[in-house]
């Protein structure tokens, strides 16, 4: 297999003498200037802006081969992506892995799709299709200045493609051993003048059962997972200055889950049922004054054949404006106001919630001040969002940050922010394993203090380098204390962790670009005496990571592309003796794909080419080496 491989590059490396055509929409420079509106809610620059920020692009998307958004941000520099099982992903930045990383907030068009019961994401249900993402904005670091509690690590910011971009029809195709995916979307105009344009989809993926891990607890079931969604995105330009867009998406998911939450370790069906609706306004006054309005209803509900069951139902209101008051000041204001309804009742009897049935309401306020100190030279970003929730009552989270770009080649940034946590309706008001963790109303949210600083610098037209340093400072932290009898959930714990994170672009020839990125992070925890995690995750994190992607152009219409992960070994979780742990490895993925006409494209994806399988979290299955074959006809 390592001969194939070695084969492999060196051939690729060859034919870059014999290929004439440029790389689709690859350009360095263009690449480093995407525009970006995660940092600010308003579009500026990636290249001069005050954060550690990565665009995961559409075209690399494709060329990773990724069919979901979990495995679209494998490979970020600063992000653990980690396959669970054959339907769930741990996503984290910088450190607390786990399957529900509560430190990180993941958005869809400006809709949270963060869960109030155990406070992360579902990415199994977060399962919009790829082909219609236009990018992905990667802030590492707090965003709570813009986005509220819970940005506390850092946020994810999925911006799907306009409906005028998706005219006509496209037929996807995936067909593995393990996975199989079926998608169909169709866009149109809807009137003459082209004001007004829809888009709709469909989308099937089945995938089977994984192999069982070293660890595996029980004997071996099937793990599958079916997933059907669909949904509309209609974009309607009312007037030269209005736009407004309305999306929606309904799912339905049948799976079987390994269950370690209880006592007696076992498997259970399940299925799950989602559903949601978006109205977005703008309305632009002019190139330095601006009005959004965003407003939209999420529901969930998770069935599961002996535990639990959970149902959610989410309203958000939210508008900001951004307007220019004095020379060199770019203002944005902004309030909201969002509510959650949730349910969750576990048949056991193992994980009762109290109430079982709860509406909590948060107001929020955001005030932004972007000044220019000198032109072009200095800017220097002020900012605070304040809170107030049915559990802590009032946060607010401040940052300060500063851009220096002297020449179109460099910029220099340094941030220094506040980000909360705040508790989820676990962490509140619950009662796990008969009294082994017991949720209390007085616990607060954990409070993070986060120093960053960062450099990017375009060498020439063909490398860059973009490098950030991190220092975190956690207070706060919840965990579970462990004296005679119940144990209840406090905030008895502290942390700090600090790391470097690289990322870089060269471009070999203009048919050949390769992208480096490389992550440092180290944790130091300080727990008080008699406690201890119930879900631990502080310490089980990779201390380096690595990633290398070469995306080529052999000829016009054939592309070959190759991705190399690294991840060094994992320190266990209380579960596991210390000296068993996740295992470092390497993950090797391809992709060659041949368009013989420009309506068609035909593709062999391999994955986990390095081994057999992969072990890559400390639970339940292994990723086995695999290949897919699949097809994209637009029509």
């Amino acid at each position: 297999m390592r001969l194939i491989i070695t084969a492999s590059l060196i051939f690729i490396f060859m034919a870059s003498a014999y290929s004439n055509e440029d790389l689709d929409e690859l350009d360095l420079e263009s690449l480093m200037n995407i525009e970006v509106t995660s940092v600010s809610k308003t579009a500026e620059n990636s290249f001069t802006a005050a954060s550690a920020i990565y665009v995961i692009t559409q075209q690399e998307i494709a060329r990773k081969g990724a069919l979901n958004i979990a495995e679209a941000l494998r490979g970020t520099p600063g992000v653990q992506v980690s396959r669970r099982t054959n339907n769930t992903w741990e996503v984290s930045i910088r450190g607390f892995d786990n399957l529900y990383s509560n430190k990180l907030l993941v958005l869809i068009d400006g809709r949270s799709v963060y869960s109030p019961i155990f406070s992360g994401t579902y990415w199994e249900f977060t399962n919009y299709p790829v082909a219609d993402i236009e990018r992905i904005e990667v802030i590492r670091g707090p965003g709570a200045t813009v986005w509220g509690s819970n940005a506390v690590n850092g946020v994810i910011n999925i911006t799907t493609k306009s409906a005028k971009d998706t005219k006509g029809g496209l037929a996807k195709v995936d067909y593995g051993e393990y996975n199989e995916s079926y998608y169909l979307r169709y866009g149109e105009a809807l009137d003459e003048d082209e004001k007004l344009h829809l888009r709709i989809y469909g989308q099937l993926q089945k995938y089977q059962e994984l192999e069982p891990g070293i660890h595996l607890k029980n004997t071996h079931e099937n793990d599958d997972w079916d997933h059907l969604q669909g949904g509309f995105h209609l974009d309607f330009d009312v007037t030269s200055k209005d736009t407004l867009t309305v999306s929606s998406d309904i799912y339905h998911s049948d799976f079987t889950n390994y269950n370690a939450l209880v006592i007696n370790d076992f498997y259970e069906d399940g299925g799950a049922t989602g559903y949601n609706l978006t109205l977005k306004h703008t309305r632009e006054f002019n190139s330095k004054e601006k009005w959004n309005t965003l407003l939209y209803y999420d529901y969930h509900n998770i069935e599961q054949d002996v535990t639990l069951d959970s149902t959610v139902h989410a309203w958000n209101f939210e508008t900001d404006y951004h307007f220019s008051p004095w020379k060199n000041h770019e203002m944005t204001i902004g309030a909201g106001v969002r509510a959650y309804r949730s349910k969750a009742k576990d048949k056991t009897g193992q994980l009762v919630f109290f109430p079982e049935d709860e509406t909590t309401i948060n107001y929020t306020l955001f005030v932004q001040d972007k000044i220019t100190l000198q032109p072009d030279r200095w800017t220097l970003t002020l900012g605070s969002k304040f809170e107030k929730n049915d559990y802590t009552d009032y946060e607010y989270q401040p940052s300060a940050r500063i851009a220096f770009t002297p020449n179109r080649k460099n910029t220099y940034w340094a941030a220094v922010s506040h980000a909360v946590r705040t508790p989820s309706r676990y962490e509140h008001g619950s009662n796990i394993f008969y009294g082994a963790a017991i949720g209390n109303n007085d616990v607060d949210s954990e409070n993070l203090t986060a120093y960053e600083l960062g450099h990017r610098i375009l060498i020439n037209e063909k490398l860059s380098f973009d490098t950030t340093v991190f220092y975190n400072d956690y207070s706060d932290l919840v965990t579970t204390n462990t004296n005679a009898g119940p144990d209840p959930i406090t905030n008895d714990f502290s942390a700090n962790s600090y790391g470097i994170e690289i990322s870089s672009n060269y471009f070999i020839t203009p048919d050949w670009q390769l992208k480096l990125s490389y992550s440092y992070f180290k944790i130091d925890t300080n727990y008080k005496d008699n406690i201890a995690d119930t879900i631990p995750t502080e310490d089980v994190a990779a201390t380096n990571k690595a990633s290398f992607y070469s995306f080529y152009n052999i000829t016009k219409d054939v592309k070959w592309d190759l991705m190399l992960y690294y991840q060094d070994s994992k320190n266990p979780s209380y579960n596991y003796d210390p000296q068993d742990g996740t295992p470092a490895f390497i993950k090797l993925d391809s992709r060659i794909s041949w368009s013989p006409r420009e309506d068609l494209e035909i593709y062999l994806v391999g994955q986990n080419l390095w081994e057999q399988s992969t072990r890559e979290t400390l639970y339940y299955a292994e990723t086995p080496r695999t290949f897919y074959l699949g097809l994209n006809y637009k029509f």
